[in-house]
């Protein structure tokens, strides 16, 4: 019994340190060389990419989440700038990505933040839309655009939260 107590107490102590980690963020933005810079609540400035790769950066509404999506070194034929088939996301100091190919058209926060979601396919015809739980980027959703009618379509494929 007292191990399992002691278990339990060790576990909830992990999850209430996870939850007082959220970092709060103030801003995003790319500067003039296309990189990821945020300013924290508290004042910090970060740099958080090198390469000027980043596009379209985002804050989500719960300020403890931001994402950009990191451009392909290669067009697309006819193309005058490049895509992205890569989100990063980027929380409590640590970055991870989701993947999408051929590419990522759009992304957007769903639920203040704590879900994101992404628009994959090709340049002219219709894709997917997918889902995420934003902390740990395990998928919880998704169909195929061509299968299923605007009208149809569930609440969070709709970017304007």
């Amino acid at each position: 019994m007292k191990t399992t107590s002691r278990s339990l107490c060790t576990l909830i102590l992990v999850l209430l340190a996870n939850y007082a980690e959220a970092e709060e963020l103030k801003k995003i933005y790319l500067d003039q060389k296309n990189n990821v810079h945020i300013l924290t609540q508290k004042g910090e400035h970060r740099q958080l990419t090198h390469k000027g790769n980043a596009s379209t950066p985002k804050l989500a509404p719960d300020n403890e989440t931001v994402a950009w999506l990191k451009l392909n070194i290669w067009r697309a034929e006819g193309d005058d700038k490049p895509g992205s088939e890569e989100l990063v996301i980027y929380r409590n100091g640590k970055s991870a990505s989701i993947k999408c190919t051929p590419f990522i058209r759009d992304y957007w926060f769903w639920q203040n933040g704590r879900q994101i979601a992404i628009d994959c396919g090709g340049r002219h015809f219709a894709g997917r839309e997918i889902l995420y739980d934003a902390r740990t980027l395990k998928e919880l959703a998704n169909f195929d655009q061509a299968e299923v009618p605007l009208e149809k379509r569930p609440d969070w494929s709709n970017s304007d939260d």
